[in-house]
Parts: structure tokens; sequence; C-alpha cells
């Protein structure tokens, strides 16, 4: 089970591999679903929180470690209809925003930058999951929106400077549903968590940054 911001990620690293299915959604589904009893051998969420969450309801008892990082963006459609410059933009009336929806880790994320902010979002729609809202970006179904950075590498999406972004940000922690994980589940915990994995190679391609903020190292130093 992963994030879906890490869905082209997710594809990369498993393409081919028939003993593994991946099962993409918001990290917040993700940990209902294993809470209500749905079947899994690994769980990635995009913040640490839901992660927490599924340690604490008993659907996860791996140590669950960090592996990513990912920043929040002003993105618009690339041509910028409502001309957009900047964060306020987004409690502008007259301009269609979108957001994640606050019980998902890129909409939780989105509501405290803009409180820090103070802005008042004139929010249009929220989404259960950041691929859904990049798409209607792209698309330009809406003006503006918040998503991750490396979902803002959508075809036909642009970025808008927005310092006060600058320090907003997920981690991304991976662990076992089970304390004691069969051999080829620890495999594809250490596709991502072993320096040079192929994991850490799909990361560092998709724009996700290290623990330290700096892009992920593809191969060993």
């Amino acid at each position: 089970m992963a994030a879906s911001s890490l869905a082209d990620v997710i594809e990369i690293v498993f393409e081919g591999r028939e003993s593994v299915t991946p099962v993409i959604a918001g990290s917040s589904t993700l940990v209902a679903q294993l809470a209500a009893g749905a079947g899994a051998d690994v769980l990635i969420t995009a913040n640490a929180a839901t992660m927490e969450r599924a340690v604490s309801e008993g659907s996860v008892h791996g140590e669950p470690v960090l592996i990513a990082v990912n920043t929040l963006v002003l993105a618009t459609p690339a041509d910028n209809p409502g001309g957009v410059t900047g964060l306020a933009d987004l409690g502008r009336q007259g301009l269609l925003i979108g957001l994640c929806a606050s019980e998902v880790p890129c909409g939780e994320l989105a509501r405290r930058a803009l409180d820090e902010a103070g802005i008042a979002p004139s929010t249009d729609t929220l989404e259960l999951n950041v691929r859904a809202l990049a798409s209607k970006l792209s698309l330009g179904e809406l003006d503006a929106g918040l998503v991750y950075a490396t979902d803002a590498r959508t075809p036909g999406l642009a970025t808008v400077d927005a310092p006060e972004l600058s320090d907003h940000f997920n981690g991304y922690y991976i662990a076992s549903v089970s304390a004691e994980p069969r051999p080829e589940v620890q495999a594809v915990i250490e596709d991502f968590t072993v320096l040079g994995s192929v994991g850490a190679k799909a990361l560092y391609a998709y724009g996700f940054l290290g623990s330290d903020r700096r892009p992920v190292s593809p191969v060993p130093p």
C-alpha cells in the first residue's frame, strides 16, 4: 500500500514483478483500510501522522523508516489563466481553487501553511488525493492549488513562487505490517531503504528529497 503521490515511483520499482501488487490511494484511506482488516504486507504513507496512526491502531508492527521528503508548491495550469502571482491569490474571489482534503497529508500540510500565512482560501474543491488535484489543474479545471513538488511535474502544470511554503514539507515513511516480515517482504522494504536501491533511484528521478531536504542519493557515494 502506497500514498498516491508515489504512484509513478511504485510503477517503476515494481514493473514486471508479478509477486508485488501495489494498492495506491491517499494515505488516510490506506490506513483506514488496514484498520478495517484489509490485507497488506507493506505500508508507505506521505506523512508521519498517518504512519503513527497505523502503528497506534496495531495495523503496522514493523519500525517505520523515513525514505524521502516532499515539499508543498503553488501550482497552476501551464498558461496560468488566473494570473496567479503568489500564495495570497488563493484567497482571491473569482479564481477556481483546489486543495487536498484536510484528512489526507497534502491537505493537512496545505491547511497548516495557509493558516500560518493568514490566508483564508476560496476553495472550490477538496480532493481525496494529490494526484486527482494535480490532474484537475493540468486539465484547466482549476486556476490554482497546492500540490507536492513531485506532482507539479505533471504535464500541463506550472509553479508560482511562494516563499511562504519553503518550510512546509512531509516525510514519507515505510513499514512492514508484520513485526517479523517474510524475506520477500523485507526485500520490498529494502527496495526503498538501501542506499542506491531501485527505490532510491526512482525517488531521485521524480524529484523527492532526502531527510536532509537534499535530493535522494541515487547511488552510493
